[in-house]
């Protein structure tokens, strides 16, 4: 179950800075030392994805780099409340303040959501959909269990997940204003495969948001 894993954690472990792991006081989001090398990096990252746009907080390296992957594969979700608070932030003031309807998430394979015991982005975007006032709904399922993105090259990125998502709901989605969570944006291939799936079920807009951003790691043309 992800919502108990998720309270658990953050009830039996006391909070730390996701960026270094030091002890923080609960309304914190980093420690001091962190806190300041972040405001220098923290910059919203306008980007896109096969037309969607994306904005992101941060550039994916160092410091937020082992933030997300601590989430993603040490169970850290108690990092996820402070790394949203920023990203809402920033939601706010490029997308505007009451800009959507409904928030929802890139899901996982159900195989793949079973071994790690949560996904992380719905974990995200439930945490934002809190923050914002903005209702969180699934609307997305992976119905194939792909590679994983992180471990393809361009080219296979583009086909890995062809075929991969599938609509839950179109009537939920209809002439609605959505807004589409990951935890980051690299070839843009995920969220772009994400989108037009949505884009079936007739919304009034589709935009992301992400944690961060690797998509200089790629050609600009071939992203946007």
């Amino acid at each position: 179950m992800i919502e108990p894993l998720y309270y658990l954690r953050a009830l039996i472990y006391p909070e730390h800075c996701p960026y270094c792991g030091k002890p923080v006081e609960p309304h914190e989001i980093a420690c001091p030392l962190c806190m300041e090398i972040i405001k220098q990096k923290h910059s919203p990252i306008q980007g896109g994805a096969a037309g969607f746009r994306c904005i992101s907080s941060f550039v994916y390296d160092g410091k937020v780099r082992r933030a997300v992957l601590r989430i993603k594969y040490r169970k850290r979700v108690q990092y996820i409340p402070q790394l949203a608070a920023i990203l809402a932030q920033d939601i706010k003031s490029c997308y505007g303040e009451e800009c959507f309807d409904l928030i929802t998430a890139v899901p996982m394979h159900k195989t793949d959501v079973k071994e790690r015991g949560y996904n992380q982005s719905e974990l995200l975007a439930k945490e934002l959909s809190k923050l914002l006032g903005v209702p969180y709904a699934d609307t997305l399922i992976k119905t194939k269990r792909t590679k994983k993105q992180h471990d393809l090259n361009f080219t296979e990125r583009k086909t890995n997940l062809s075929g991969a998502f599938a609509l839950t709901d179109k009537e939920v989605l209809t002439g609605k204003r959505i807004l589409l969570i990951d935890d980051i944006i690299t070839s843009g291939n995920t969220l772009s495969k994400c989108c037009k799936v949505l884009s079936k079920a007739r919304p009034s807009k589709i935009c992301c948001a992400t944690i961060a951003s690797a998509q200089n790691k790629y050609p600009k043309e071939t992203i946007i």
